[in-house]
This record gives structure tokens, C-alpha cells and sequence, in this order.
């Protein structure tokens, strides 16, 4: 069995306080420990990622890091306020490189594909008449969820 395995199938958070016992430290380091809690932590629950002040008018967004994930936050036209995975569906580079600011459209500086604030995919430069790309199947990829709380945005990565 992983020593990981062990030490965590042994922590009891039941424990009254005069049978606890601390975690280890080196869970504060060990990269195993950290690839368990992206997987059940900081993908399965709320994140803060910014101030709704941020992303207040149709094209203002920002960007953040969620679990080792880049996400774009972004307020549509429409007024509905949406999370997309960060990931150009091109190259995969980063759609928006800024931490924040106010566009008419999110576009990779990679090759210039741009799509609207909704996340649907509307230019492909270079790439009109290629074989079997449809468009409708490229938009960037929301993210689990985004909503407000107070004056805070909050996203969170699972699909479920």
C-alpha cells in the first residue's frame, strides 16, 4: 500500500480533540497529496476567483487559476455572467492573458480565433473551407458553474 494510502485511510476527523492528531507536514509539499485535493477539493466545490465590480458591464472579464486550471470569467452581451475554461480549442494557448479588463469578443493571441462573448466560436483566420471543422462544436468549454454571492464570484470546475 502507498504511504499516502496509509496515512489517510488512518486520519480520522471524527477523533474527539483529545485523541487528534495533526496532519502530516509534508502534505503541505507532497505533489501527491496536492493532485488529491485538485481532484476532490478545488474541482468539486466553489472557488472565489474575483469581485462581481469586475465584471459588472457586457464585455468585462477576468481571468484566475481554479485547482491548476486557467478559467475566463465574462460578462455576455445579454447580461448573463459566464465561465469559460481559459483554452483556445485551436492550440489550447490562453484565450485571454490579462487578469482582467472590457472587450467586445475574447480572442487567442495565438492565431486569432475569436469568439463572442456567449463562448461560441466566430472567426477562424486562415481556416474558412477547411474540411469537416463545424464551428457549432468548437466554443470555448464553460466550466461546471459560476455564480455570485454578495459582492463575489465564485466558479467551480465539475460538471456535475
Amino acid at each position: 500500500m502507498d504511504p499516502l494510502d496509509d496515512v489517510i485511510n488512518r486520519f480520522d476527523d471524527t477523533l474527539p480533540l483529545e485523541r487528534a492528531w495533526t496532519i502530516p507536514g509534508s502534505w503541505y509539499t507532497d505533489r501527491r497529496v496536492e493532485e488529491l485535493e485538485r481532484k476532490t477539493v478545488w474541482s468539486k466545490s466553489w472557488q472565489l476567483v474575483g469581485r462581481v465590480a469586475q465584471v459588472a458591464a457586457p464585455g468585462e472579464f477576468l481571468t484566475a487559476t481554479v485547482g491548476g486550471e486557467p478559467v475566463v470569467v465574462v460578462r455576455g452581451t445579454d447580461g448573463e455572467l459566464r465561465a469559460f475554461f481559459n483554452v483556445c480549442r485551436h492550440h489550447a494557448a490562453a484565450v485571454m492573458t490579462a487578469p482582467c479588463g472590457k472587450v467586445d469578443r475574447l480572442r487567442c493571441p495565438y492565431h486569432g480565433w475569436t469568439y463572442d462573448l456567449a463562448g461560441k466560436l466566430r472567426g477562424l483566420p486562415e481556416m474558412d473551407g477547411v474540411a469537416e471543422l463545424d464551428k457549432s462544436t468548437m466554443g470555448l468549454v464553460p466550466v461546471g458553474g459560476v455564480a455570485t454571492w454578495e459582492q463575489l464570484v465564485f466558479v467551480h470546475l465539475d460538471p456535475d
